[in-house]
C-alpha cells in the first residue's frame, strides 16, 4: 500500500524546514512541488532510502534545494504515493525548468561506491597537460531523462560499419580494444527501442551526467568498440542500485563519446582488460 494513512502521528517523520528565502525562481518551484509530493508519503527519509536508489543525505538535499534528482529517480519517487503519479508530469517540467536554471551549487555531487557522500564539487580529473575548458551545468542518467532530448536513434552506427544501418554484432574488436554490450537492468525496457528505454552516451564522463552532457543514445544488446577506460568518472547509478565510476571511450557517428561502466554486461565490467585513457 502507498503512503501512510497516519503520517499526521508518525513519530520517525521530521517536518521540514523552511526552504531559505533566497531560494527563488524554477528552482523554488520544483522543490514546492516535491515537498507537496512527498508530504502526502508520510515516510521518513530512513524509510525512502529503503524504497529508491538514493542515500537520505541525497534525498535530504532534494528537499532543501541544494541538489536535483535525476528523472528516473523521480519517477521512482512519485509512485510511492497515492496522487504522485498525476503530479508527475508536471514534476517533470519544473525539473527541467530548475536544471536549466539552478546554479552549480544545486546540481547533484555524486555518491561514493561506499555509499557516502561526495561533501565538496565534482570527483577531481587526473593531471593532464591540456587545459580543459570551464565546466558548464549539465544534465542524469537516465532513460527516462533520456526522453527529454527528444531524439530517437533506432540504429548504433560503429566506426566498423560504414552502412549506417547499425551496428555489426559480429565484427571484431581491433588489437587494443573490446567489444562491449550495452546492459538494461530494467527487463521490461530490454526488448523496446524507445526513447524511454535508450541509454545515454556522455560527452565527458567527469561532467555530471546529465542531458546537456548526451552526445549519443543507446539500446539494450547493442554493442560497442571500447578503446580504453577510466575509473574515476562520475559514479552512475542504476535502476538496480548498482553504480560504478568507471567508464569506457567509444565512438558513435565518428564522434568520441563514453559508456557508463554500469551500464554494460556485468562480466565484461568485472574482466575488462582496456589499458586506461590517457
Amino acid at each position: 500500500m502507498h503512503g501512510n494513512p497516519n503520517r499526521a502521528t508518525n513519530p520517525r517523520r521530521k517536518p521540514l524546514a523552511p526552504l531559505p528565502e533566497q531560494l527563488d525562481g524554477p528552482l523554488r518551484d520544483f522543490v514546492s512541488g516535491l515537498r507537496h509530493m512527498h508530504g502526502e508519503l508520510g515516510l521518513s527519509l530512513k524509510d525512502l532510502e529503503a524504497r529508491l536508489p538514493a542515500s537520505r543525505s541525497s534525498l535530504s538535499r532534494y528537499l532543501r534545494g541544494q541538489s536535483l534528482p535525476d528523472e528516473r529517480l523521480l519517477v521512482q519517487w512519485c509512485k510511492l504515493s497515492f496522487t504522485g503519479e498525476d503530479r508527475l508530469p508536471e514534476l517533470v517540467r519544473l525539473l527541467h525548468l530548475a536544471n536549466e536554471a539552478a546554479p552549480t551549487s544545486a546540481t547533484e555531487h555524486p555518491e561514493n561506491p561506499d555509499g557516502g557522500e561526495t561533501a565538496g564539487s565534482a570527483p577531481e580529473r587526473p593531471p593532464t597537460s591540456t587545459a580543459r575548458l570551464k565546466p558548464v551545468l549539465v544534465g542524469v542518467a537516465t532513460a527516462v531523462v533520456l526522453a527529454v532530448a527528444g531524439v530517437v536513434t533506432w540504429g548504433l552506427i560503429d566506426d566498423n560499419n560504414a552502412s549506417g544501418h547499425g551496428v555489426s554484432r559480429e565484427t571484431p574488436a581491433a588489437k587494443g580494444t573490446e567489444r562491449i554490450t550495452v546492459h538494461n537492468v530494467d527487463k521490461g525496457c530490454r526488448p523496446k527501442r524507445t526513447r524511454e528505454c535508450s541509454m545515454g552516451l556522455a560527452i565527458d564522463p567527469y561532467l555530471a551526467y546529465r542531458p546537456s552532457n548526451i552526445g549519443g543514445h543507446v539500446w539494450h544488446g547493442d554493442q560497442l568498440t571500447a578503446e580504453c577506460r577510466i575509473a574515476n568518472g562520475v559514479t552512475v547509478t542504476d535502476e538496480a542500485g548498482g553504480h560504478s565510476s568507471i567508464w569506457f571511450q567509444v565512438r558513435q557517428h565518428g564522434k568520441k563519446l563514453w559508456m557508463p561502466g554500469i551500464r554494460i554486461e556485468p562480466n565484461q565490467l568485472q574482466y575488462s582488460t582496456l589499458d586506461n585513457c590517457e
